[in-house]
């Protein structure tokens, strides 16, 4: 009986064994890496008519693998290959590119995508924005970014720091000090119920090495994007006021002057905004409720950042700072520019839906009559190691 059992255990495991190795397949897709062209940045410029000039970046092997085992020659060898090509769209460009490649081009590794100034005042971002979330190789993580002149152009630059001129933006966007835009956020936005967006700017600017002078490309503030054309630009300071409104704010240090000549530096801990709408009287408003915690980093002051009376006058200073960039950013964004970027739309829908319902196909004439207040509570939560400024005697330090 036991031998009977044995046996119809066998051949059941036997035919299990069988039927899952039908499921151990090989990968039918798979890709090689050395007939693979790895796309490390890619730019898109406008070119006559509605056609666009897609130019990619691509990893050279030979050259990156021989530079980490410290391979000798004559000098520093480039890492990368920049190719162009003019098409009707970006799957056209790339069909183009391809013929000169003679490796396939994969889209997965590439971070970052630049759009020339000229095409993204002209308003055809959509078509090239479809290509990057309809082909499945692209990231929708990856980040987007406008330049001034052509985006090619950017592509060149070589870097100090960084194997390529894109990894270097991606670091410095990740960072939150200015606006960080992935291709999803970007669609996101256009599609939303401001149907507003904004993505950073880069430049070209000279900056100095040692005696030298050089030029690196470098982000010098927002395009701000309406109906998916580009419609202005606010600079770095405007928008850091743009950014406490949308509540992302992280790695943005305040400095404020409490007496001419002189200066004391916050490094933030903390900060929350809530856009609190109401609608009374017919009347449409917006409340930023704002807190902001901070750890005083550089005292450039004769103050006693210990004294409490000293900590208040600084935490007034920072929120009248943070407040004027704040309306500096309403001023040129919802006044001037006329959109909302800030996600008013998306607030009042939350709270209010019948009524955004009705005011939702014409919210450009709604929108220069809200009015917003700005109420910001600031705590300095730590003054430092130094209880008084370096470098001055004890009666040279003001207490009050």
């Amino acid at each position: 009986m036991n031998f009977f059992l044995s046996q119809n255990i066998i051949k059941t495991l036997t035919i299990l064994l069988f039927l899952s190795s039908l499921l151990l397949t090989g990968c039918w897709d798979r890709r090689e890496v050395n007939d693979t062209a790895l796309v490390l940045g890619a730019a898109i410029d406008t070119e006559k008519g509605k056609q666009i000039k897609l130019t990619v970046q691509v990893l050279i092997p030979q050259a990156a693998s021989s530079q980490q085992q410290g391979g000798g020659g004559s000098g520093p060898r480039s890492q990368v290959l920049v190719r162009s090509a003019i098409g009707e769209n970006m799957a056209d460009a790339m069909s183009k590119l391809q013929v000169e490649l003679p490796r396939k081009i994969f889209w997965g590794h590439c971070k970052t995508y630049m759009i020339g100034e000229k095409l993204a005042r002209k308003g055809d971002l959509h078509e090239q924005i479809d290509f990057l979330l309809r082909h499945p190789e692209p990231r929708e993580r990856a980040l987007l970014f406008v330049s001034k002149g052509e985006a090619a152009d950017i592509l060149e630059f070589r870097p100090t720091l960084e194997l390529y001129a894109g990894e270097g933006l991606r670091k410095l966007s990740v960072m939150h000090i200015f606006a960080s835009v992935t291709i999803k956020d970007f669609e996101q936005m256009l599609t939303g119920d401001a149907g507003g967006a904004l993505l950073p700017v880069i430049k070209i600017v000279q900056v100095k090495n040692g005696n030298k002078a050089e030029t690196v490309p470098s982000i010098t503030g927002t395009a701000i994007f309406k109906k998916n054309k580009m419609v202005g630009q606010i600079d770095l300071k405007v928008t850091r006021g743009l950014l406490w409104l949308r509540n992302e704010v992280e790695a943005t240090a305040v400095t404020v002057k409490p007496k001419k000549g002189e200066s004391i530096s916050l490094d933030p801990i903390r900060e929350t905004t809530k856009l609190i709408p109401t609608i009374k009287n017919g009347k449409w408003g917006i409340l930023a409720k704002i807190t902001s915690e901070g750890t005083i980093v550089q005292n450039g002051s004769n103050l006693d950042v210990m004294s409490p009376q000293i900590t208040k006058r600084i935490e007034k200073d920072v929120e009248k700072d943070i407040k004027e960039r704040i309306n500096q950013s309403l001023k040129q964004v919802k006044k001037e520019m006329d959109v909302d970027v800030f996600g008013f739309a998306d607030a009042f829908h939350r709270k209010y839906p019948k009524e955004w319902a009705k005011v939702k196909d014409h919210w450009d004439t709604v929108l220069p009559d809200v009015v917003v207040k700005v109420d910001i509570k600031t705590r300095v939560r730590r003054p430092g190691l130094s209880t008084t400024p370096a470098g001055l005697k004890e009666k040279e330090v003001e207490k009050k």
